[in-house]
């Protein structure tokens, strides 16, 4: 898998511009940091309530409460009190419904190249509920569309393409107790960040040098010398010398970093549909082949049809395709 080719410009734009305005990247001011995606991935188990949340993830009880807010005030949740109740639960909005395909994606490649215990032994099989057949997801160039070929991926900037402030976060420090899941858990630690993924992004636009990456970022030279260590250990990226006198090194994709192009496309798909300017969007995907305009989703492979969140359901491999516990309806 290559990376996208970028086109000829007469007049590129900015580098901070695009590397912190394009779409993944603002998807990922809103859902790239760790303590969000774990609880996303609990809302797609069919977690609703605060002490639910607290109990599955042993997240401190003030950044639950932090998170959850965000959560809704970026119209990922919705806080509703049921009737007869005191307490609010916390319910997926069709833009949050809309992330399962991303963590589907996310899911895979953490299976292919970081498995937790639970996914090393088992594989977590996702069937469609009204007619029990097997999914297979895939990212394609629209529903009921084609493979993307990354050889014939370049982009194309739009007019609302500006320079963004990185989001208020921090990196994730807290000891997690283990929680063996089959889907989103160890792939948090490696890229469980908005910079770790601003890294990534670099690499993908074959930006790959130290002050490179640290101008289209604006990182502090810490934090990415941080990143770069994590991604280096977790083998997203290799090190290697360009330069001996003194040594200069570049970070390049390695097969499972390029393995995370999918990932990449279901987050700009996403971000498309519910972060941007539909007529004018930051950046467009191109078929260099066909001039096509891509807006990738996530389907099922062999009926071409967009995965419903709300429609699916799972199995660990083995078992029968049958309701059971861990099995909850999604949203």
């Amino acid at each position: 898998m290559a990376d996208p080719h970028p086109p000829q410009l007469a007049d590129p734009p900015p580098l901070r511009a695009l590397i912190t305005g394009n779409p993944v990247a603002l998807a990922h001011g809103v859902i790239g940091d760790a303590w969000t995606q774990l609880i996303m991935r609990e809302a797609f188990y069919g977690v609703r309530r605060f002490n639910d949340w607290s109990e599955a993830l042993h997240i401190p009880r003030t950044v639950l409460s932090g998170r959850l807010k965000r959560l809704v005030d970026n119209g990922l949740l919705d806080s509703v009190v049921p009737e007869g109740r005191r307490r609010a639960e916390y319910r997926l909005t069709a833009m949050g419904r809309d992330l399962f395909g991303i963590a589907l994606m996310q899911g895979r490649w953490e299976r292919d190249h970081a498995p937790s215990r639970m996914q090393s032994r088992y594989d977590m099989v996702f069937y469609d509920s009204p007619s029990r057949v097997p999914l297979d997801p895939v990212v394609l160039d629209g529903p009921n569309g084609s493979t993307i070929v990354p050889q014939r991926i370049g982009w194309e900037v739009g007019p609302g393409l500006v320079a963004r402030e990185s989001p208020t976060q921090r990196r994730w420090r807290s000891k997690r107790r283990p929680v063996d899941r089959p889907m989103i858990d160890r792939s948090v630690e490696l890229i469980g960040d908005y910079w770790s993924w601003m890294t990534v992004g670099c690499a993908f636009f074959r930006l790959r040098r130290f002050d490179e990456i640290l101008l289209a970022t604006g990182m502090a030279p810490n934090i990415l010398s941080d990143r770069l260590t994590r991604l280096v250990a977790g083998s997203i990226l290799v090190r290697r010398a360009y330069q001996s006198g003194p040594p200069r090194y570049e970070y390049r994709l390695t097969d499972a970093g390029r393995a995370l192009y999918p990932v990449v496309l279901a987050t700009h798909g996403w971000s498309l549909r519910w972060l941007c300017d539909q007529k004018a969007p930051p950046l467009s995907l191109v078929d260099q082949t066909t001039g096509k305009h891509i807006h990738p989703i996530v389907c099922d492979r062999n009926t071409g049809e967009p995965i419903h969140a709300a429609q699916t359901r799972w199995m660990m491999e083995g078992q029968p395709a049958s309701r059971g516990k861990g099995d909850p309806p999604i949203g």
